[in-house]
């Protein structure tokens, strides 16, 4: 994995009907192009790093993910609506649908219900409906195929990680 010699941040707005609307601005850590790049960050519960790859044109994103210690656990793939607003800006439509993949290939569907909600409530539009259900199929074969996550993010290693601050107690 090539890490992007000169500091270069990409600014992410994060829209999740259920849950997030929010923007964050991330250090990417492999860049393979404008539609094609990585950051890494610590999930909330801090016990897991998130490596994520932004598909941007195929519109979902593969996490890999590690413990803390740098031990990989699985793939986290999220089906996602995206599209560039200016020099490394991006708007990301979380539309629910999530695969988490596991190391020896099987996979599990989620969010199935979260999706349902948005329909009954909503909140997606027809045409990101089929996106959500296209980029789905598309995702479900590939794996199915053992081609969905590349051999560029099977070999990515998470990047060091700062310790994790000691709680003292008064």
């Amino acid at each position: 994995m090539k890490e992007v010699g000169v500091r270069v941040d990409v600014i992410i707005k994060k829209i999740k009907f259920t849950t997030i609307n929010k923007t964050y601005t991330e250090l990417v850590r492999d860049w393979r192009g404008r539609y094609c790049f990585a950051t890494q960050y610590a999930n909330p519960d801090g016990k897991r790093i998130f490596l994520t790859y932004y598909f941007v044109r195929k519109g979902y994103t593969i996490s890999k993910v590690f413990h803390r210690n740098g031990e990989f656990l699985y793939y986290y793939c999220d089906v996602m609506q995206m599209h560039q607003t200016g020099r490394l800006r991006y708007v990301m439509v979380d539309l629910l649908f999530d695969l988490i993949v596991h190391p020896d290939g099987h996979y599990d569907l989620i969010d199935i219900d979260e999706f349902a909600d948005s329909l009954e409530k909503g909140h997606l539009k027809k045409r990101q409906q089929v996106h959500a259900l296209r980029t789905l199929d598309q995702m479900i074969r590939l794996q199915t195929e053992g081609k969905l996550i590349p051999p560029f993010i099977q070999d990515a290693k998470m990047f060091p990680v700062p310790p994790a601050p000691s709680k003292r107690r008064v």
